[in-house]
């Protein structure tokens, strides 16, 4: 067999273990060394094997991977995302669908310091989906907007999608951070849209008889806000600024979301050493995750499939065809697979063919993210609608499948906007002072 069709057959090896359950960096490290000893022999299989997590694993990039991770922890384990969902309620609860409006924003608020979709879709699951369950709102509508709302984990900054899209492409973190915020407030826009023209539909899914809050109830919810503003613009502030590189962003960060955790009497030494048991947890399997991608992708670079690839798609002609057609081929991968592994997969067959056809790696970067955070709810795997599921276990899966299709629509209508309006993710990186 020639090598691309060995790179081929490899590459969907990886999918066929994924769909039988196996690990993902498993995965990706077993067929990565199968055929890197069937396409360049066993020694240089078994050198990839031995230098490979050794150098990418003290690669000092890869420490804002757990500090990012730290921060979102503390601040799930402290419950300082309460208070931003109290404060959305208070202002939020009389508008049509008002509650489900407040969640939305709070899982936008957490997403701004977690950088974890499914951090966010079970911190807020737990907090949102009683509370509308006590006010009467339909099922399929809360646990569907919680499921959704939770994938704005990966687009709102700092997000683990970000640094890992960022360490395959080489390109920079601060800058990818940046241009993910505009495309997340239209996100988060979008989304309250769905809400309100779901319930100007069907106005028995959400009842709006809750309490009228009055101007100095509204106002004092609004301490629960600034906790997760303050962190939100110092860490991203610092890294617009050139105050400190993302790394550095990440340090300062979770330092200061344990200090201020601390400082508000909602830390304690016992829910520390958990977030930093949970911390060390997601970590490992991220690191899984990159070494067994890289090992993957010595395979893919003997077999020469990213440059016959990357031939091909030039062929074309046309960049903008090009990726128009690499973000179709991603919407059946969203199907099957998670967002980080969507990113590790296919960055680096991609990567030849877009930098040969001048495309922007940061804009490209936006709308790779995007497909991501759709693939967290699309059918069948959806991790968000399972992570839903199991923390509110009177919810069936296909309720939460059903209240998620009217949030897929938004993603494509803000995945066409961005595509044809490239300065909605570029404007803030092209400011920004490094």
């Amino acid at each position: 067999m020639s090598p691309p069709l060995v790179g081929a057959l490899g590459f969907f090896g990886v999918l066929v273990f994924m769909l039988m359950g196996m690990p993902i960096g498993i995965a990706f490290l077993l067929v990565g060394f199968t055929g890197t000893v069937y396409l360049a022999g066993l020694d240089t299989a078994l050198a990839a094997v031995a230098r490979i997590p050794y150098t990418w694993s003290t690669e000092y990039i890869f420490t804002c991977i757990p500090l990012f991770v730290l921060m979102g922890f503390v601040c799930f384990d402290s419950g300082i995302a309460t208070g931003f969902y109290r404060a959305a309620h208070k202002f939020l609860g009389r508008l049509p669908g008002g509650l489900a409006l407040a969640s939305i924003v709070g899982c936008g608020g957490f997403a701004a310091v977690s950088g974890s979709s499914t951090a966010s879709a079970a911190t807020m699951g737990a907090i949102c989906i009683p509370e509308m369950d006590h006010y009467k709102y339909d099922s399929v509508l809360s646990s569907g907007t919680i499921a959704a709302g939770g994938t704005l984990g990966i687009m709102i900054p700092p997000s683990l999608g970000f640094i890992l899209y960022g360490i395959l492409a080489e390109e920079s973190i601060g800058k990818l951070f940046m241009a993910g915020i505009i495309p997340g407030l239209i996100l988060v826009l979008s989304f309250m849209t769905v809400v309100v023209i779901w319930v100007k539909l069907n106005p028995s899914v959400a009842p709006t008889a809750i309490e009228k809050p009055t101007f100095k109830e509204k106002l004092a919810s609004l301490k629960g806000v600034w906790p997760i503003l303050l962190i939100f613009l110092f860490v991203l502030g610092g890294i617009y600024t050139g105050a400190f590189t993302p790394v550095e962003a990440g340090g300062m960060g979770a330092i200061s979301t344990v200090i201020l955790a601390f400082a508000m009497r909602r830390m304690t030494l016992k829910k520390l050493l958990e977030s930093c048991k949970s911390s060390i947890s997601v970590t490992a399997m991220m690191f899984m995750l990159l070494m067994g991608a890289m090992i993957f992708n010595v395979f893919l670079a003997v077999s020469t499939l990213p440059q016959t690839l990357s031939a091909m798609m030039t062929s074309i002609g046309s960049p903008t065809l090009m990726v128009i057609i690499i973000l179709l081929l991603y919407l059946p991968l969203g199907c099957f697979m998670d967002a980080a592994a969507m990113i590790i997969l296919t960055i680096p067959l991609y990567l030849p063919a877009l930098i040969d056809n001048n495309v922007n790696l940061i804009w490209f970067g936006v709308l790779t993210t995007l497909m991501g955070e759709m693939a967290l709810i699309t059918p069948p795997i959806g991790m968000n609608v399972y992570v839903v599921q199991g923390v509110i276990k009177t919810i069936p899966v296909e309720q939460i499948f059903k209240g998620i299709f009217p949030y897929l629509i938004a993603y494509l209508c803000v995945l066409v906007l961005l595509f044809f309006v490239p300065s909605l993710s570029l404007y803030l990186p092209s400011l920004m002072k490094f």
